[in-house]
């Protein structure tokens, strides 16, 4: 695995914040949102979504999908000089049961609303990473590769 690609991993699994993108069901183009999120044990970004928020609704109607996400900001200097990878796939609705423990462990506020009937589990499959390690460091590979077998 590439030193790039360790870092994007590290990235992931240590956020729990990021830009969301869904494919828009009015306008067939792009829609971004921001997401907390966690990820599965398999490293899979899962997401806390309502029925009424306009990315669920597009995803009801095209599963693509896709989450950037970036390192901690510099304080001064271009934060363009840190990494920063976009995980792309699709999107699917999964069933509370553990998935819920571990999402509240790190969204523990989100134990006001997620048991609303509007509130589902949504979990992203990625199946590429786009991967800016910074100046001149630019790979696109397969999430495995990334996120391990």
């Amino acid at each position: 695995m590439s030193e790039t690609a360790k870092a994007a991993r590290a990235v992931l699994r240590a956020g729990r914040l990021g830009t969301f993108g869904a494919v828009d069901f009015e306008t067939g183009g792009p829609y971004l949102s921001l997401a907390n999120y966690v990820c599965t044990d398999g490293g899979h970004p899962l997401f806390l979504f309502s029925r009424l928020a306009r990315h669920t609704k597009c995803l009801l109607a095209d599963a693509r999908a896709s989450l950037l996400v970036v390192e901690n900001l510099p304080k001064e200097g271009d934060p363009l000089t840190g990494l920063r990878a976009t995980f792309m796939g699709r999107a699917r609705q999964v069933a509370a049961g553990p998935v819920a423990e571990a999402y509240l462990a790190k969204h523990p506020y989100a134990g006001a609303y997620a048991g609303f009937g509007d509130f589902s589990f949504w979990m992203l499959e990625p199946e590429l990473v786009h991967i800016v390690g910074g100046f001149g460091r630019i790979e696109t590979l397969k999430a495995a590769d990334v996120l391990g077998a």
